[in-house]
């Protein structure tokens, strides 16, 4: 992309949606909508990595032992119940696979790609006898589990959607070569056709906070890199559920507040004012989480795995990663 582009970027990726189109997948929807409310309320918010007082098992634990599936399986069971604690991640993912398996009547995901898409945790099974983990942008749930757009950069892999974005700008000094991007306005951020598109069910990624003073061509703060003093991203993975005035309403696992043990699996909402960039995901083919066979446990996506402690990412970079 030229730099010239940029400016327009700035002010609204209005590219993106029309690359986008507005193709709903009523029936996949339906799914995701169907597979929220076979959760449970909160169950706590966990990010740990060891159990404790208030969480005798994580996040990770919970996942193993939700996904449910044997050596003689053709498809897994997932019991949300057994998914708590959870975090936003892991709760996007989880009502993913939910979705997945509400959808696939017919059985058009084969056995391969259901193995594959089975989290790898750090717990040994019959499919991971070395007790492997996934970290960010390794495998299926470690692409769902990545920093940055990693459900968007999942879907488009597999073929299965597209995604959408809009952020607020970023305040640049005039040069040769970098054009001024104007931050946008409250009621202009708020008034921007993004939020009358997506449509419930859809994916979508929430980054809280800007860039301030960094000389970036984005928003927003995309990834983490090693400079520990330095601002990394802040975001939120979490399910659409509607756009009403200026305020959004989400799906997700919530937290941690002052009671992380209260928090977890529940409704969100926020002033759209509150956030800086969104990434929508839809899936219009959901059929094709069937290329999750050729997708392996050890597979890597080293924009998503870098995104992990090592580099920041360019909106230009996310766009190309995103397809668009």
């Amino acid at each position: 992309m030229k730099r010239a582009f940029f400016a327009f970027l700035g002010l609204l990726c209005l590219a993106c949606v029309a690359q986008a189109g507005d193709k709903v997948n009523q029936r996949w929807q339906q799914a995701v909508l169907t597979a929220i409310k076979s959760f449970p309320e909160r169950g706590g918010y966990y990010t740990g990595g060891r159990p404790n007082e208030l969480f005798p098992k994580t996040t990770w634990q919970g996942l193993h032992d939700a996904y449910q599936m044997t050596a003689s399986d053709e498809r897994p069971r997932f019991d949300p119940m057994l998914a708590q604690p959870s975090f936003c991640s892991s709760a996007t993912y989880g009502v993913l696979i939910k979705a997945l398996l509400i959808w696939d009547t017919k059985h058009k995901i084969k056995r391969e790609a259901w193995v594959n898409m089975k989290p790898r945790v750090g717990i040994a099974d019959e499919f991971n006898l070395d007790g492997l983990g996934q970290d960010d942008g390794v495998g299926f749930w470690g692409r769902a589990n990545a920093n940055g757009p990693g459900l968007g950069v999942l879907v488009r892999e597999l073929g299965a959607g597209y995604s959408f974005t809009a952020y607020r700008g970023a305040k640049t000094e005039r040069n040769k070569e970098t054009p001024d991007e104007r931050y946008l306005s409250d009621s202009e951020w708020c008034g921007l056709d993004i939020w009358h598109r997506a449509v419930p069910g859809d994916l979508m990624k929430i980054f809280w906070n800007r860039n301030e003073n960094r000389g970036r061509d984005s928003g927003a703060i995309i990834g983490c890199d090693d400079d520990k003093t330095a601002d990394q991203e802040a975001g939120h993975s979490v399910i659409f559920m509607g756009s009403e005035g200026d305020t959004v309403t989400y799906w997700s696992s919530n937290g941690p507040g002052q009671h992380p043990e209260l928090m977890g699996y529940s409704m969100g909402r926020c002033h759209k004012n509150d956030i800086q960039r969104v990434v929508f995901t839809r899936i219009t083919r959901p059929e094709r989480f069937n290329n999750a066979r050729k997708m392996a446990p050890t597979d890597v996506n080293a924009y998503l795995r870098d995104l992990n402690g090592v580099r920041h990412s360019s909106t230009a970079e996310m766009l190309r990663q995103l397809g668009l």
